[in-house]
């Protein structure tokens, strides 16, 4: 309950910023973006069918968004704004982090793209360097993992197939009915 109503916060200060057309800093909008993602509330609902490893010490590490949590709502929150940023903002949307970061720091597109680039590959290094720290919390750190893997399904190479989702049937096709064989 406590991860929905943060999620709800945070979704309440971006309908804030929409509808007074106000552009956060780049602190703030990744602050409140990386929870309005929902990887940190989906994670802590996967959680409920783990069995045993769903401990109390689990759901309180879930729901203190640890550093792995942060990352995978930054990967998800980065990927998405970097894809929906090449196909053009909807005048319905809040202004992405990438907005943000050129807002705040009055660089080009291309260079906030590339920061954004930049801090997706640090959360992965923070996501698989959770799996060496929290080796008692191992089956939880790879839920985050795989949380977190599933986000370059929909996201990957700019492409934004949450949104524009015609092309999740071929890539769920790709990956699961006709894999690579190994």
């Amino acid at each position: 309950r406590k991860q929905f109503q943060t999620l709800c916060g945070c979704y309440q200060q971006e309908s804030e910023w929409f509808h007074s057309s106000y552009i956060p800093t780049f602190e703030d909008h990744v602050k409140c973006s990386i929870i309005s993602a929902g990887t940190p509330m989906l994670f802590v609902g996967s959680l409920v069918g783990m069995g045993e490893e769903a401990t109390k010490e689990a759901f309180e590490w879930a729901i203190g968004c640890t550093d792995a949590v942060k990352a995978c709502g930054e990967v998800t929150r980065f990927m998405d704004d970097l894809a929906s940023f090449k196909h053009g903002k909807n005048k319905l949307d809040v202004a992405s982090s990438v907005e943000s970061y050129i807002n705040q720091y009055h660089v080009t597109d291309e260079v906030a793209i590339a920061t954004l680039e930049n801090l997706v590959e640090n959360a992965w290094k923070t996501t698989n360097q959770a799996r060496f720290d929290r080796r008692a919390l191992l089956p939880l750190v790879n839920r985050v993992a795989s949380i977190t893997k599933s986000m370059t399904l929909l996201f990957h190479d700019r492409m934004d197939l949450y949104t524009f989702s015609r092309g999740n049937k071929d890539r769920i096709h790709q990956q699961f009915v006709q894999p690579i064989p190994l």
